[in-house]
């Protein structure tokens, strides 16, 4: 569940129109091309301990797409729309399964999005505000846990959108991300963008420390923070490493993605 970083934009791209491809099979939470050997991916690690695992993502689409899997993520969602996530996957899961099967199998969900809203937030601060993402996230995993049986929820906190900065070189990069993610970038609201975050940040945390996931024995929601202390790969000379980014500067490369599965399985 998520937005373009999940659904794996321009992962494999070459070039800037190739970021619109949606590049699922390398998800980092999801994606399950080839084999773990090639492709590392939180999903490919699993499928080494359950070579019988479902609803992992396959090459490119969007989430409608045959070889989406359970991957229901939509480039340019905000987290207003994790509801309607929500719903879209349970219903996604017990079409695929069968009522009995989605009853009866544990379900691994990784829940990220907020990098939209912070990118827009400086214009919208009150629909965009902290109050609101934590309301929309605590109404989208109520869903989950009403509907989903048996399931833990990887709730990855929102990334630092303002790390946007250290990779704000060139004409290319300088175009695409005043374009996409001009509130982070913008001097003149890049503080605010920063507040915000570490807002978001803290409603997140605040909404899973407060319990209200954990009443039963086959739900729980786990927050994975590990995107909250990401920052730009430098190289050996501490200029911004480019590899780990698609062309238009904003997206995972493959490399990226392989990074950020990494990191979640060491967190969980």
């Amino acid at each position: 569940m998520g937005d373009s970083l999940t659904a794996a934009n321009g992962a494999k791209a070459n070039t800037v129109s190739g970021v619109l491809v949606e590049y699922r099979g390398v998800s980092w939470s999801i994606g399950g091309d080839d084999n773990l050997q090639t492709v590392v991916t939180l999903a490919n690690i699993l499928r080494q301990y359950n070579p019988y695992l479902d609803g992992y993502s396959r090459g490119f689409g969007n989430r409608n797409s045959s070889k989406a899997g359970f991957n229901v993520a939509r480039a340019g969602a905000v987290s207003q729309e994790m509801p309607t996530q929500a719903n879209m996957l349970v219903d996604r899961m017990i079409t695929a399964l069968g009522a009995a099967k989605f009853a009866s199998d544990w379900k691994l969900v990784t829940f990220f999005i907020g990098g939209n809203d912070l990118c827009s937030y400086c214009k919208a601060t009150d629909r965009l505000s902290a109050a609101n993402y934590a309301n929309n996230i605590k109404t989208a995993l109520n869903i989950l846990k009403t509907r989903m049986p048996r399931t833990i929820v990887n709730l990855v906190t929102v990334l630092n959108v303002a790390e946007l900065e250290d990779l704000h070189e060139g004409v290319r990069c300088q175009t695409l991300q005043n374009f996409m993610c001009d509130c982070a970038v913008d001097k003149k609201t890049r503080d605010v963008v920063r507040v915000a975050n570490l807002e978001y940040q803290q409603v997140t945390n605040d909404l899973i420390d407060s319990g209200i996931f954990d009443t039963s024995d086959d739900f729980t929601v786990v927050r994975q923070p590990f995107m909250e202390h990401m920052s730009v790969p430098l190289k050996n000379d501490g200029t911004a490493d480019f590899s780990y980014f698609s062309p238009d500067c904003f997206h995972f490369s493959q490399k990226g993605h392989e990074a950020a599965a990494i990191e979640l399985w060491n967190n969980m």
